[in-house]
């Protein structure tokens, strides 16, 4: 199942792809089964606890949240194979089209935004002489960085050297604690395309001293989604293939069988500190991005104007327009 955060007449609320067209509305396709085929006058209430219109929220309610909105999308599925067709669950509010709406990042408020680092040799190789690290390395990303997929990225002032890193985005579904690396997958709710977006001249002004934080922060730097593809769709999420592309042009195109550290490892090593339903920790990236071009060579940084795509095989496609801040 794929799960979504949508904007829809102000109101914000979870919902699950139909097709390319629409989007099935979670709450209300839950009222409606639990009214129409569990009998339970109560529907609506239980709807509104188990499906609130907050992912981070929704991942905390675990498997009780999940199976009502697997049920719910079957509810609308059968309702269609059974003649019902969708202006007539427009109507009800059970669907809305997706041209309609505004697609936000499924996870738009996580708890922790870890992104690794230096987990490629190859883009380790293309940005440094220094060998791989030891451990899993990051920094964090704040929330206000967080961008729909389809929303424009701002182009600081402070930068004239804006790049690229496509990621895969892993989403924890349950509270973990020191997990072991043959749990991970347990713990983990699903996956999105992630684009960690840098203002490297500004990152490379920090890190005199072996920190940054501002070049990794401005708005609109975190672009995910468009979904939130649960794990069971996804089978073997270690060997997916990314690619990122700027105007059509491919720049990035490799696969997670390359990361030094494992899914497996990330999590778990971080779990020690401590995970909680809707945190996210995204992959690193390959070669590829603008940083690594050498001296006579055509320089890849982003300028207003630029359609950049960040694409994650069996996850989806984020699609951001750079626009003068």
């Amino acid at each position: 199942m794929r799960l979504l955060t949508f904007s829809h007449q102000k109101e914000q609320r979870l919902g699950s792809p139909l097709g390319s067209e629409f989007v099935i509305d979670l709450r209300e396709a839950a009222v409606r089964y639990l009214v129409e085929i569990e009998k339970n006058a109560l529907g609506r209430k239980l709807a509104s606890l188990r499906i609130p219109n907050d992912m981070v929220r929704f991942l905390e309610g675990g498997d009780r949240s999940l199976d009502l909105a697997r049920r719910a999308v079957e509810f609308i599925e059968n309702a269609m194979a059974k003649g019902r067709d969708a202006p007539e669950l427009m109507a009800e509010g059970l669907l809305v089209k997706i041209g309609d709406i505004r697609v936000e990042a499924p996870v738009p408020r996580p708890g922790a935004l870890i992104s690794a680092g230096k987990n490629f040799a190859d883009h380790v190789g293309e940005m440094s002489n220094r060998g791989a690290p030891r451990y899993p390395v990051a920094f964090l990303k704040m929330p206000h960085t967080i961008a729909g997929p389809w929303d424009d990225i701002p182009y600081p002032r402070e930068t004239e050297k804006l790049d690229y890193e496509v990621e895969l985005a892993i989403v924890i579904g349950r509270p973990c604690k020191n997990v072991s690396k043959e749990e991970v997958f347990d713990y983990i709710a699903g996956y999105m395309a992630f684009n960690d977006i840098s203002a490297r001249d500004v990152v490379r002004g920090e890190n005199g001293v072996g920190i940054f934080l501002m070049g990794k922060n401005f708005p609109g730097f975190s672009p995910m989604g468009p979904f939130l593809v649960l794990k069971d769709e996804v089978v073997d999420a270690q060997n997916l293939k990314l690619e990122s592309r700027v105007n059509g042009e491919t720049r990035q195109c490799s696969d997670l069988s390359h990361m030094i550290f494992k899914i497996a490892d990330m999590v778990s090593y971080w779990s020690r500190m401590g995970l909680r339903p809707g945190d996210i920790l995204t992959s690193g990236t390959p070669r590829g991005v603008a940083a690594g071009r050498k001296e006579g060579q055509v320089p890849w940084w982003l300028r207003p104007g630029d359609l950049v795509e960040a694409e994650v095989e069996k996850v989806g496609c984020l699609r951001n327009r750079v626009v003068q801040e």
